[in-house]
């Protein structure tokens, strides 16, 4: 039996979320080439950023005679992670995987020489469809003075277009692409340039002489045949990937003011090693905690770690310097989900592992207070579900990206400003600048909302600040 020899994979959305009823659920379109009866296809809902690739989840598809696609669906809820452990409720519960972050769906199959893999998608905490519409309300997202492509090329793949001049008239361009040795690019009818033999930049000017569109070509992406495309060249537009980024960026700002991550979060004393050896996928780097003696028999050995909303501990070792001591099994950790407080108490039967190399390192422990770096870790943190209870978080992220997003709007319509007026006979040009700006009421409600509410789900979901000396 040949197998299959290749696979080409689509999706049906370039984004998705879980917590938004139309897109929590990823429809993946498979086309089979050399398919025979019998071929198992494995696809993998996979997660590419941060340290190594997990499959999130997992389907199989057996090739009938003559199957030439399939269609298969994964639903994002479906991403989690159960207790691995039998302890209480309390202490581990479970935890959801589709974080926001860059996917593909992959597939292996019989006889497939390597893995088929869609193009990389994102899923998002809040999807763009939902800013624009829920949050943003129709405030112009536009610098009207700045040309742009209302899309890239999609016809001619590898050319990108970084600059549209001011000459350039809003409305539909051609631009063209001709094979040859070397392939020549050309703007409006305009003098056709020579395709750069690696990725580079080309200037065309159109056939008026006087506009002309400064593009970014990658030689090896381009079609295999000459083609033309029309581009639509409109006021340039925040696309889709930049509110994207305002939302990622308004994460980020947001759970470095309630010191917690808003969503389950990985985090790996040392990402690299762990994360091959307990075969799980690590979002961020820690360092070590510092080994401290208890200060007397009557308390169990603690200590804090750098996050707070501990959902899981994988892994607990103790090091000094490069040589480990000690291995801590589940058994003796108990910990504090909102404070982030380690406990070493053993339940019933529990064994605890103490590998000292050396009389020396031993003395060590005994003698000194404390020792850098020494506890070694692996966890799950964050909040476990933005729904329900901790929807308002959700809301929070929403607001915070749009108030940034209509801030940064505002000043880019026409540049900042409020009116502009311009004589027939084209000599008189006048504009008014003002402080206040498009969607202004809406950003200074945010804001207010954003202002009041910050310190209160910091305290409400991380707890009250407190440090013992």
């Amino acid at each position: 039996m040949a197998g299959t020899q290749s696979i080409l994979i689509d999706t049906d959305h370039g984004e998705y979320c879980r917590y938004h009823d139309s897109l929590d659920v990823v429809t993946a379109y498979l086309a089979f080439t050399g398919a025979e009866a019998g071929d198992v296809v494995t696809i993998n809902l996979v997660r590419m950023d941060g340290y190594g690739a997990l499959a999130m989840l997992t389907q199989t598809v057996t090739c009938a005679a003559g199957q030439p696609s399939a269609t298969v669906t994964f639903a994002l809820a479906d991403a989690v992670e159960q207790p691995s452990y039998p302890s209480p409720a309390f202490a581990e519960i479970p935890v959801y995987r589709a974080v926001a972050g860059d996917y593909q769906v992959q597939a292996t199959a019989t006889g497939l020489t390597g893995t088929a893999a869609s193009a990389t998608f994102a899923v998002s905490v809040v999807p763009v469809d939902e800013l624009r519409s829920m949050w943003i309300k129709g405030v112009p997202l536009q610098a009207l003075d700045v040309l742009g492509p209302l899309q890239q090329p999609r016809v001619l793949t590898g050319v990108r277009i970084r600059r549209v001049s001011e000459g350039c008239e809003r409305g539909v361009h051609t631009l063209a692409y001709t094979t040859g040795s070397p392939g020549t690019l050309a703007w409006d009818g305009g003098t056709a340039v020579a395709v750069p033999a690696t990725r580079g930049q080309v200037a065309l000017v159109a056939q008026d002489g006087e506009s002309y569109v400064l593009c970014e070509v990658a030689p090896f992406l381009l079609p295999a045949e000459g083609a033309t495309e029309n581009i639509i060249v409109e006021g340039g537009e925040f696309d889709d990937d930049s509110l994207r980024r305002y939302v990622h960026y308004a994460t980020g700002e947001l759970e470095s003011a309630l010191y917690y991550f808003l969503e389950p979060r990985n985090s790996d004393t040392d990402p690299a090693l762990n994360a091959a050896r307990f075969g799980y996928f690590v979002d961020r780097a820690e360092q070590p905690v510092t080994y401290k003696r208890p200060r007397d028999f009557a308390h169990w050995m603690s200590f804090q770690l750098q996050r707070r909303r501990i959902l899981k501990v994988y892994h607990l070792d103790g090091w000094f310097n490069q040589s480990q001591a000690v291995s801590i099994g589940r058994d003796w950790i108990v910990f504090d989900e909102v404070t982030g407080t380690l406990e070493l108490v053993p339940d019933n039967g529990a064994i605890i592992s103490w590998q000292f190399y050396g009389a020396a390192i031993l003395q060590f422990f005994i003698n000194y207070d404390t020792i850098p770096s020494f506890w070694h870790f692996g966890m799950a943190s964050g909040i476990p579900d933005l729904t329900g209870d901790y929807a308002v978080l959700r809301q929070a992220i929403a607001k915070k990206a749009a108030s940034d997003i209509l801030s940064a709007a505002g000043f880019a319509y026409t540049a900042g400003a409020a009116s502009r007026s311009v004589s027939r006979d084209g000599v008189s040009d006048s504009r008014t600048y003002a402080g206040k700006q498009g969607g202004e009421a809406l950003r200074a409600q945010y804001e207010e909302w954003l202002k009041q509410m910050i310190p209160r789900l910091r305290t409400r979901y991380g707890g009250i600040q407190m440090q013992t000396v």
